[in-house]
This record gives C-alpha cells, structure tokens and sequence, in this order.
C-alpha cells in the first residue's frame, strides 16, 4: 500500500516539470501523500505535497517516481540505494532501458503503482575506492560501472588484478581506457565496447578494455566477491575515473581504483513479468529504428 510517493524531476527536460504536475493531480486523486525534493518544483498549497531535504526525500516515501531517462535514474539510485529505497521510472529520455514505462502511458503506470501490481527488480551495484599514495580514500557508488580513462584521448598502460588484496593478476593491458561493469551496466558502455551481455541476476562483474592494442585482449567476466583493483604505469598522467559517466573524478598515476561488490541494491519497480531478454531485444531494436528514422528524417 503506497502512502506516500516522492517524485524526482530532471530540471533540465522542458517535459519534465508538465509530467510532474500531472503524476501529482492523479496521486492526490487516489489519496496518496506526495514528496518533492526541495528547489526541485514548487507546490501548488496543496497540504498533502510536501517539500524534503535532499536526506528525507531519499528515505521516508515508499517509492520514488523518477521522471527522466537512464541517467536520471542511475543518479536517484545512487543517491537512494543506502535507504533501499524502491524507484519506478517514467521514461522522458530516449533508450529508457531501466524505465519501467513510457509517459504517454502515466496514468496506466501510476494506477498499477498505487493498486500494488508490482514487483521489485534488486540490481546489484558497484563500490568503488580511490587510495591515494598519502593514505587518503574516497569511495563512490556506481550502478553502471566504473571508467578509467585519461582526458588526451592516449592509450593507457592498464595492470588489473582480482582478489581481495589485489594478489591475482588478471592481466596487463595497453587500451583505450578500462570498464568496470555491473550486470545492469554490462548493456551500456562497455556493450559498445565489445564486452558481454550478462544478465541482471547474475553476481559478476566484467572487466573490460577499451579498443586494446592487442587484438586478443576480451573482456573478463569476474566473480562479484573478488575486488578488481587497477594500477598504472607511473608515466601516464590526466587520468580519470568516473562513476555511471557522472562523476569524474581526476587521479595520478600512483592511485589505485579498487571496485567491488557494493552492500547495497537498486530497487526497480516492475510492473509485469517481461524478461530481460524480451526488454532488451525490444529497447535496442527500438533504438536502431528510431536512429534508422532520425537519418532518414536529416
């Protein structure tokens, strides 16, 4: 039973705001309390929409709308998954493939909402540690994965190791970059990099190399309770780690990125029993003939 719905907008889609409005005029309707996140949209004085700080918006409704595409929703589950945190997705992006719907069909995924005629989805993330030589850490979540590239578009000397103390080397590469990916992001960026499809059930984690110079370099499919750690060759220099292509954050050569298992879940909201498979033939099909039409349309 659904007493209270959050609802986060993407500020920066036109649509975004319109749709809002009209998700709260059909929950208010069915008596159901709304949250927002403050700055994000004022309230019309309606006493059952309330405004939360960024902490309370995260953890105290019993599901957070999220109304964008793909990215918005891996920045709401980054920012939510500690709370566990159930998020329900209406696609105003393009791909939409974590999205449960589309919003020309709102009304239609709210009722289902509201009536309980849903399950969750847990997606396994990513936790990934930056150690520097002076002993500092700085840890980020990661749905996706985890990229490490450098900002001269260089090829990189690339050592990655599993187990927990990084004591099995996995291999030396000379790439493009590396990819750290869940499941969930296994049909991302490194999908376009060549790396496998893994289904999202499955605990793994693929480490996967950016255009290598070796051609028989492939990706690596990884247990989720090994720790990936990569190291650098002390020459290179501008590199980056960057978190579901958000955050970037720049390191030195002597840092180490260390990525694992994270303790925490993305909970997706499903509202019908459409498998994996069938969702993802489906999104990238769709994705090719939009493209096919867009040229067709220039």
């Amino acid at each position: 039973m659904m007493n209270e719905v959050g609802i986060y907008l993407n500020c920066d889609k036109s649509d975004s705001v319109e749709m809002a409005a009209k998700c709260i005029r059909y929950l208010r309707r069915r008596g159901i309390q709304v949250a927002l996140l403050n700055h994000q949209m004022e309230p019309d004085g309606d006493p059952g929409v309330s405004i939360y700080s960024k902490d309370e918006f995260y953890k105290k409704p019993d599901c957070i709308v999220v109304l964008g595409g793909d990215g918005t929703l891996l920045s709401v589950a980054r920012a939510s998954c500690i709370y566990d945190m159930p998020l329900f997705g209406i696609n105003l992006g393009k791909l939409g493939f974590l999205t449960e719907g589309e919003a020309s069909n709102y009304e239609h995924l709210l009722e289902a909402l509201c009536d309980g005629e849903f399950f969750l989805e847990k997606r396994m993330m990513l936790s990934s540690s930056i150690h520097r030589p002076n002993g500092k850490c700085e840890t980020f979540l990661a749905l996706n994965d985890v990229l490490v590239k450098n900002t001269g578009f260089r090829m990189m000397d690339i050592k990655a190791y599993a187990g927990k103390e990084g004591e099995n080397m996995i291999d030396f590469f000379r790439a493009d970059g590396m990819i750290i990916a869940s499941p969930t992001g296994s049909t991302a960026y490194s999908l376009a990099a060549g790396g496998p499809v893994v289904a999202p059930g499955t605990d793994v984690m693929i480490v996967n190399p950016i255009c290598p110079h070796r051609l028989h370099d492939r990706a690596y499919v990884i247990a989720a309770e090994e720790d990936i750690t990569i190291r650098f060759d002390e020459r290179e220099r501008d590199i980056i780690v960057s978190f579901d292509g958000q955050n970037i954050i720049p390191i030195g050569a002597r840092d180490e990125v260390i990525v694992k298992k994270a303790p925490y879940t993305a909970n997706l909201v499903r509202l019908n029993n459409v498998n994996f498979y069938d969702r993802l033939r489906k999104k990238l099909s769709d994705d090719v003939l939009s493209n096919i039409s867009n040229k067709d349309r220039r």
